[in-house]
């Protein structure tokens, strides 16, 4: 059972967002992991990591 669901963090602190980490968990992974496991959250996609990557200052 996730740590979401066990302590109700959707319910406590209302909308709920997750978003991929650059270098470690990819965005198609995190959705199918919440279409999986039926997670009452938001996916938020940091665009700017998709449209300039790493670069500096942007």
């Amino acid at each position: 059972m996730s740590k979401l669901i066990q302590y109700g963090l959707e319910r406590r602190a209302g909308e709920v967002l997750f978003s991929p980490s650059h270098h470690d968990l990819n965005a198609r992974d995190l959705a199918d992991w919440i279409v999986a496991d039926n997670l009452p959250v938001r996916l938020q996609l940091q665009l700017h990591k998709y449209l300039w990557n790493d670069e500096p200052g942007r």
